[in-house]
């Protein structure tokens, strides 16, 4: 039995993908193989779905400008120290960071008159806002891979004149992105939005809510892994759209020879019964990573704090932020299992939040630690 035990380990070395515990610290402990990824949604900062409390077209204006104020309220800026802390902490080898916003602004808007010219006026970019904390203390993360998704222009009320409104235009452009640690090396990056998206009529014109994920080749110390990062559609506002999402998605990575670690905001929890999320990727062979983790039992909730990140008696009640797993196409069968993993969820505590009272999203984050084993 010990030589068998013997000669299935060496073959596993050799050839196969192993998931290991992964070693808490900086890069400098990392082993051959090892890689550490981080899943973070940075949350826009309002619930941007309040739009559609409003009854009238005439309120529209009123409700959007109550989304910019509260933006404004849980301050990306100040939020973004504790978000590049937590990278600081745990140096990811990959970040998948969902809900990267760029807001830009018109004044004088001009919607009303069919919008003719987008509003270019930088506001908030909370990538640039990240990656300049990140630099700030040091920390080497570049941009490995960016999609674009939903990009909506609506009217908000800046004030009044005269007693006449004043209507500005404000811009809000969604991504997923990929920051790749200073010693990985990336390649292969493919952008891609889904065929199958959330639309609503809206007046004259619609409001489509584009999902997407980005993917790229990175190689942590010779090893390479193919890495994924999606922000699936919210399955309670149509379902079929978020299941739609998820198979183009695995019909996408289904020939993947490389090991894939998927990882994302995927608005579906183990729970979730077939074809949600969730069971659809677990019926396609991969593993959920938080199940294989060493230490003491947690439920590894993620989501979500109140829509203003300022009550500190907020709990987490929903696993939705994951971090997949699933050996190469061409892996033989009997190397194809996920061993245990370590694995923490972070932003979740009291003295995670700001200075200020904030939490850093209305989502935790996941940090995941695993050891690929196959061919260079």
């Amino acid at each position: 039995m010990r030589r068998f035990v013997v000669v299935v380990s060496l073959l596993a070395v050799c050839f196969g993908l192993v998931v290991q515990p992964a070693v808490a610290g900086p890069p400098a402990a990392d082993r051959a193989g090892h890689v550490r990824v981080m899943t973070r949604n940075l949350y826009v900062g309002a619930d941007i779905f309040r739009v559609f409390d409003a009854q009238t077209p005439d309120e529209v204006p009123i409700v959007v400008a109550g989304i910019l104020q509260t933006v404004f309220d849980t301050d990306f800026p100040e939020r973004s120290a504790a978000l590049a802390d937590e990278i600081g902490r745990y140096r990811p080898a990959l970040v998948g960071l969902q809900e990267v916003s760029l807001i830009r602004v018109q004044s004088p808007g001009d919607f009303l008159i069919g919008n003719p010219q987008p509003a270019e006026t930088e506001l908030f970019d909370y990538l640039d806002i990240l990656l300049a904390q990140l630099a700030a203390r040091g920390l080497d993360y570049q941009v490995a891979g960016v999609v674009e998704n939903a990009d909506v222009e609506l009217p908000y009320l800046a004030g009044f004149s005269g007693g006449l409104p004043l209507l500005d235009d404000v811009r809000l452009t969604d991504r997923d992105v990929i920051l790749a640690r200073g010693d990985v090396d990336t390649s292969n990056v493919l952008a891609q939005s889904y065929s199958v998206n959330f639309i609503v009529p809206f007046g004259a014109t619609t409001i489509d809510f584009l999902r997407g994920f980005v993917a790229v080749d990175a190689t942590v110390r010779n090893r390479t892994v193919r890495f994924v990062n999606t922000h699936l559609e919210v399955g309670s506002l149509v379902p079929v759209i978020q299941q739609a999402q998820t198979a183009e998605l695995l019909t996408e990575l289904a020939g993947e020879e490389l090991p894939v670690i998927l990882v994302g905001d995927f608005n579906s929890s183990p729970e979730d019964a077939f074809p949600a999320p969730y069971a659809q990727l677990a019926a396609s062979g991969y593993t959920d990573t938080w199940l294989r983790r060493r230490g003491r039992p947690e439920d590894g909730a993620t989501c979500c704090f109140t829509e203003t990140l300022d009550d500190p008696t907020a709990t987490l009640t929903e696993r939705i932020d994951l971090v997949w797993a699933r050996t190469g196409a061409t892996h033989p069968p009997f190397l194809r299992g996920i061993g245990p993993v370590r694995a923490t969820v972070v932003g979740e505590a009291l003295r995670d939040r700001t200075d200020g009272g904030l939490w850093a999203s209305d989502h935790a984050g996941v940090v995941t630690g695993l050891v690929l084993r196959f061919p260079k």
